[in-house]
């Protein structure tokens, strides 16, 4: 992070470099929005703003003059984030979405060698602290869940890495570019949320990353319009166009959806839905294979490396990140600091309208007040009952729901799988092992999606008893739209125990046939003596191994496991994180098949059941804390104005007349504010 300070101690340019008239800078310009974004965040703390408002400039105040852009990785989980990321930095630096911590964002910026910073809470002394990292051992050491043992071992128990920076030779990093991979926006986990909205805040442009050919989810579209909000400049990023058909084709008709009120008429009132239209108009998509450019990136140069890259897509998404972000960073800097600005100062003036209100102590203010105190207390009357019924239900619709799609699930594979294992042949067998032990996260997933859409339901059950009132409004205004409030928890994994035990089911289909082959073998060589050949026996010297070692034959009859067995059990018991290596390798056996079967349909069945449901029992507690955090806050600023209205109503007339003429001069430095930096924008040519 030393860069931008370094790189800000450079001399200025020459004055004439941005000369009167010319669509530049000059430093008094810069000194001007200065002076003018202090005095307005000096008013809006004067009014108590909220802080989501004043955070996007605080951040952007802090850094607009630095000569390097950010931006921001978003996406669902485990849509290909990190992949396309390695993709962009030609190198296979980040774990995928398995192997990473989840809550780490992690932002990457150019440097000579690999090396960074690793910000963590440390066990040991109980407190946040900074660790140098070099080359890719750490790296793996501290961004991924393989690493968490040697996080421990260093800096004890309950230690947590929160975020990363880390530099390295990136031809596209060079020019100032900065990517922030972040956490997924999809989970009912608060903490990723909030990591994902503050990236969006500290955001100079956005990569909003896809899944191919499927439409935009009601979450992806929800956070995609917040982004289309907040940052000029959004990139959608579909993933794996080389596994689907006319990718590029289904994301030109989402956008262009998008880019019509209709597209958000369900999650938003008609001005708003014209609103984000028109700012989806600007939004570009991208078709992308991160996978085919990586695997081009590694191959040797020649014409098939090229028209590999140029099949991938990244090509155009590299153009589009140097010629519109990299290369405009300062136009995208000023426009910024003067849209964060202007939107405050609407915020500001709102809140001193509203205190002049309660200043003239009318009836009318009055009735305002009361209404919202009603209100209030309708929501908490018998602790949320007439809102928490819908939690309730959408669970309950869930615990018998969620069982019989499990037992749906295993009975269609037992009738492609287990019913036809008798009738397969060698590959089909082969391709069985391979893709059986995946089903159970296949299913987890698909009974997650049950669980997000039951409770968006729930949700938009909740928030039309509200309208466009209370809880609506403060949803929509901490990024939860009313109808895509809920987020369930991150990708949720099967257990090593569960996924054990079909290694363990495997492993004993694999030694069946390595017996199955020794015997067809043994079989040969003896028939081979009896013909009067002289090689020597197997079962009297002994057999080889697959890897060359000698087994005695006696293990394979006596009733213990032999060499062979043992080894791969051992195996096995080392390689979890690559259990599906394993999984790919072949089980002859029908009944060691049907065993395999067997634990894949209990572990869908029983384990995947119970996840979703922990899921579903996760997100409505999240909602829950969502509704129960806005009530407290608006019951606290009921109370802030009711206690402003009674000293207003005890003020003399000249007192009060006193705080309306306060409030008048108020806003009177706000109009001033406001056409300084209107004076800018033309001075800018913005």
């Amino acid at each position: 992070m030393n860069q931008h300070h370094e790189d800000a101690a450079q001399p200025p340019e020459p004055e004439d470099a941005a000369a009167p008239g010319r669509a530049g800078t000059t430093e008094q310009d810069m000194d001007e929005v200065d002076d003018i974004v202090a005095a307005l965040l000096t008013l809006a703390d004067e009014q108590r703003i909220a802080s989501s408002v004043l955070v996007p400039l605080r951040s952007l105040a802090g850094r607009w003059r630095e000569p390097y852009v950010r931006v921001a990785v978003l996406g669902e989980v485990s849509v290909g984030k990190s992949t396309l990321v390695n993709a962009l930095l030609q190198r296979r630096l980040l774990p995928d979405a398995v192997q990473a911590l989840s809550s780490v964002p992690v932002e990457l910026s150019h440097g000579p060698e690999l090396r960074g910073t690793v910000t963590l809470y440390e066990g040991i002394r109980e407190e946040i602290v900074e660790r140098g990292i070099a080359g890719e051992q750490e790296v793996n050491d501290y961004l991924t869940t393989a690493g968490e043992r040697v996080v421990t071992q260093r800096h004890g128990r309950g230690a947590q890495v929160l975020r990363a920076e880390v530099r390295l030779p990136a031809a596209l990093l060079a020019g100032g570019l900065r990517l922030v991979d972040t956490p997924g926006v999809g989970g009912a986990d608060p903490a990723h949320r909030r990591l994902a909205l503050a990236a969006l805040s500290d955001a100079d442009a956005v990569l909003f990353v896809v899944r191919s050919g499927e439409p935009l989810s009601a979450s992806e579209q929800g956070f995609l319009g917040q982004a289309a909000q907040r940052v000029d400049h959004v990139a959608v990023v579909q993933t794996q166009s080389d596994l689907v058909d006319d990718a590029g084709r289904r994301l030109e008709d989402d956008l262009a959806r998008l880019s019509t009120a209709s597209g958000w008429a369900e999650s938003c009132d008609a001005d708003e839905a014209g609103r984000i239209a028109a700012l989806m108009g600007s939004v570009t998509g991208v078709s992308v294979s991160a996978r085919l450019a990586l695997d081009a990136q590694d191959a040797p140069p020649g014409p098939q490396r090229e028209e590999d890259l140029v099949m991938s897509g990244l090509p155009r998404l590299e153009t589009w990140l140097r010629s519109d972000v990299v290369e405009r960073v300062e136009e995208i800097h000023r426009r910024d600091m003067l849209r964060l600005t202007e939107s405050t100062a609407l915020a500001v003036r709102r809140r001193i309208e509203q205190s002049q209100e309660v200043l003239h102590g009318d009836e009318e203010a009055e009735r305002a007040i009361e209404e919202r105190e009603r209100r209030i207390a309708e929501w908490e009357r018998t602790d949320g009952d007439s809102w928490r019924t819908h939690l309730a239900a959408a669970l309950t619709s869930l615990a018998e729901d969620l069982p019989r799609q499990a037992a749906d699930h295993a009975a269609t594979l037992r009738t492609e799988y287990r019913d036809r294992f008798e009738g397969m042949s060698r590959a089909e067998r082969k391709e069985a092992v391979k893709t059986l032990p995946r089903q159970p996260q296949v299913a987890l997933d698909e009974m997650v999606t049950t669980v997000q859409e039951r409770l968006r339901e729930a949700v938009r059950r909740i928030a039309e008893r509200d309208g466009k009132g209370l809880v609506a409004e403060h949803l929509e205004r901490l990024g939860d739209s009313a109808t895509v409030s809920v987020r369930v928890p991150k990708r949720a994994k099967m257990s090593d125990a569960a996924m054990e035990q079909m290694a363990n089911a495997f492993v004993m289909a694999k030694a069946a046939f390595f017996r199955a082959r020794d015997q067809r073998q043994e079989g040969a060589e003896r028939q081979e003596g009896a013909d009067g050949s002289t090689r020597p026996s197997r079962a009297a010297h002994g057999q080889t191994g697959s890897e060359g070692a000698t087994v005695p034959a006696e293990a394979d009859r006596s009733g213990e496991p032999d060499g062979r067995t043992t080894v791969l059990a051992a195996f096995t018991s080392l390689a979890m994180g690559t259990i599906k290596e394993i999984f790919a390798r072949r089980a002859a056996e029908r009944e060691q098949m049907v065993t395999l079967f067997d634990r894949v349909a209990k572990a869908i069945t029983e384990e995947a059941v119970a996840l979703a449901l922990k899921e579903a029992k996760g997100g409505c507690e999240a909602v829950t804390t969502v509704i129960d955090d806005l009530l407290a806050e608006q019951r606290q600023e009921v109370e802030q104005d009711r206690e402003d209205l009674r000293l207003a109503l005890d003020l003399s007339p000249a007192e009060r007349a006193e705080r309306v003429a306060d409030t008048e001069l108020r806003l009177r430095e706000l109009d001033e504010l406001a056409a300084r930096m209107a004076a800018v924008r033309e001075r800018w040519a913005l």
